[in-house]
């Protein structure tokens, strides 16, 4: 495989950089990496929501464009995402959904360019893809949380999470604490800087130059729409390449409709439960581990930055942050 020039921040090493914190009355630039929106209402409701907290809302060139299911050509898409961080305007980058093709803009971003510009940026899903791109050449810290077109109809959890993730500066501590904790699959107590995002993704990204370090991370995991089979399948892929063995602790979150389907189903005869697939591939680790925290494609979905140090207490079904993801200003 040819291998890609790193950037100039990953090539010397650099630490992990801090964005801003979103100002009062600052600019949220929306742009669509991935996907188009093909319901257009719940956009409008979420400008509105963000109108009213006094934010102003700056969306990309080829906002919500229609290609086949992108939102745009990939050349489209970086440009609009560089211009977003390069722009002395805005404050911060929130991506309009996830979907598929966010993946189609790694090898066209300057990701210097965003390295010099760093701020803000919000999405998760599909959206994986960038965070761990940006976050190994870039250096930055990222931020695992909702997406704009969600806004307008999420809960206030969700919202209010989003927006004290982006304004908050010092650790924001434990991760969704009015919701029940996650089950213990192994109890044990781990820390190092958290990592991850949807399980397919990851498995994608495994044999590229961003594919995920692990060694020594906490490892979120989540995933929506895949049988159980199917699981197996990016876990094992994870687990063959290293990338489990070598992590300090795994929290999976929510599986969201990850049953195994009555019409044309993967796999037709029994198959196994997710907790069967979990024991199998995720168990025998001894690593600590817990299932069900609301980071992934639930009613809920807690903001949390990637990059960050973070705690994992299995034992008690909890994950926290333990360091702040804001530069202090």
């Amino acid at each position: 495989m040819q291998t890609r020039p790193l950037s100039a921040h990953a090539a010397l090493g650099a630490g992990r950089l801090r964005p801003r914190p979103l100002p009062p009355g600052g600019t949220i630039a929306v742009v669509s990496p991935a996907s188009p929106v093909v319901v257009r209402q719940p956009l409008a409701s979420a400008q509105r929501w963000l109108a009213e907290l006094g934010y102003g809302v700056r969306f990309s060139a080829h906002f919500n464009w229609r290609r086949g299911y992108t939102a745009g050509t990939p050349e489209e898409r970086a440009h609009d995402l560089e211009a977003a961080f390069a722009d002395p305007d805005v404050d911060a980058v929130l991506c309009l959904c996830g979907g598929h093709g966010a993946a189609q803009l790694l090898r066209h971003l300057d990701y210097d360019l965003i390295a010099e510009n760093p701020k803000p940026f919000v999405g998760f899903s599909d959206i994986t893809v960038l965070h761990a791109a940006i976050g190994r050449e870039s250096g930055l810290v990222t931020f695992w949380g909702p997406m704009f077109a969600q806004l307008g109809t999420a809960a206030d959890a969700t919202r209010q999470g989003m927006v004290s993730a982006l304004t908050k500066i010092g650790p924001l501590g434990p991760v969704a604490p009015s919701e029940p904790s996650a089950r213990t699959l192994v109890d044990g107590v781990a820390e190092g800087e958290l990592v991850g995002g949807t399980l397919s993704l990851l498995s994608s990204l495994l044999g590229t130059p961003w594919e995920p370090d692990t060694a020594g991370k906490v490892l979120l995991i989540e995933d929506v729409g895949e049988e159980p089979c199917r699981v197996d399948r990016f876990l094992t892929h994870l687990l063959n390449a290293g990338k489990l063995d070598e992590c300090a602790g795994i929290c999976l979150s929510e599986f969201t409709n990850c049953t195994q389907r009555t019409v044309h189903t993967r796999w037709a005869g029994d198959s196994l439960t997710l907790d069967e697939v979990f024991a199998q591939a995720i168990e025998p680790l001894g690593i600590p581990a817990i299932y069900g925290h609301p980071l992934g494609h639930g009613p809920r979905l807690a903001t949390v930055p990637l990059g960050v140090r973070a705690r994992l207490d299995a034992g008690k079904g909890r994950l926290s942050l333990v360091e702040g993801a804001l530069e202090e200003v």
